[in-house]
């Protein structure tokens, strides 16, 4: 008998090498794989309690804002109050106009 393999022999011979290459692979990447999956887990925690305070501070700034409109308008209603009256019924007039003006027909 002759000690070539078959071309059938020598084809199962090379699938059993890479199967086993391949399982050699994944069993020295998935500790860095694993390593990596929980650094980027711990990234996206940091990433979302940043991004919490970031919004908490925001909303902060924006009550504070508001506060100080509604102060600086509630002081300027007590000085003027005829003045602010007009001002508003001028805005108020203002914004109907542009409405009815947005609102109408127009020819095609």
């Amino acid at each position: 008998m002759s000690d070539t393999p078959s071309p059938s022999e020598t084809i199962a011979a090379l699938g059993t090498d890479l199967t086993q290459s391949m399982h050699q692979a994944v069993a020295q990447t998935k500790p860095v794989l694993s390593q990596m999956a929980h650094q980027v887990n711990e990234r996206l925690h940091d990433l979302a309690h940043h991004s919490q305070e970031a919004a908490l501070e925001a909303r902060h700034k924006i009550e504070d804002q508001a506060k100080k409109v509604t102060t600086t308008a509630e002081h300027c209603i007590q000085q003027a109050p005829f003045k602010s009256v007009a001002v508003a019924a001028g805005a108020g007039l203002l914004t109907g106009v542009i409405a009815s003006w947005l609102m109408r027909e127009r020819p095609h």
